[in-house]
């Protein structure tokens, strides 16, 4: 019965972690995603594999 609680942790840690780095490579929040993940995990996956990218500010290039 232990095993299944040692698994049970690890693929929660797994899905915090693979939600982190999706947000990162959206440029969203990791820290934010992160903690959304760490309550409801499977519903933070796939709320960060719906949002759509944040596209890199361009503010101060000087480019109008």
């Amino acid at each position: 019965m232990i095993i299944l609680y040692i698994i049970s942790v690890i693929i929660w840690i797994a899905l915090i972690f693979v939600t982190m780095g999706i947000a990162g490579n959206k440029n969203r929040s990791q820290l934010g995603f992160g903690l959304f993940a760490v309550f409801l995990p499977l519903i933070a996956l796939i709320v960060v594999l719906v949002v759509k990218p944040l596209q890199p500010s361009t503010a101060g290039t000087g480019s109008e």
